[in-house]
């Protein structure tokens, strides 16, 4: 055997580990697309919402409450939602608590 086939027959194994490697990273990658063009609202003081309009999985609004009685805060979440779907929450009772801020989570 020349030395050229030698080196040839030994990068082989290689070569298939890393197709082998970089296939489950690529499927990682288009499995793991996230929602974009995401907004938040506000529609009245007690409640929040959030709505993505492009990419894929899901998204939910995070609102923190504050109680207008003690002062203390939490934190209240809408559902799950698909893209193009409303989360909405709200914090409990309108006359004691309102949303101090809103945000969102995506997955």
């Amino acid at each position: 055997m020349n030395k050229k086939k030698l080196t040839s027959l030994a990068m082989t194994p290689l070569v298939v580990a890393g197709i082998a490697v970089a296939l489950p990273i690529a499927g990682a990658t288009a499995a793991s697309a996230k929602p974009s063009q995401c907004q938040v609202g506000k529609p009245d003081e007690n409640t929040g919402l959030a709505i993505c309009h492009a990419g894929t999985g899901q998204v939910r609004v995070k609102v923190t409450c504050e109680d207008g009685v003690t002062g203390s805060s939490h934190f209240a979440y809408g559902p799950w939602v698909g893209v193009d779907k409303t989360s909405k929450v709200a914090c409990g009772a309108a006359q004691r608590y309102f949303v101090s801020l809103v945000d969102y989570q995506l997955r």
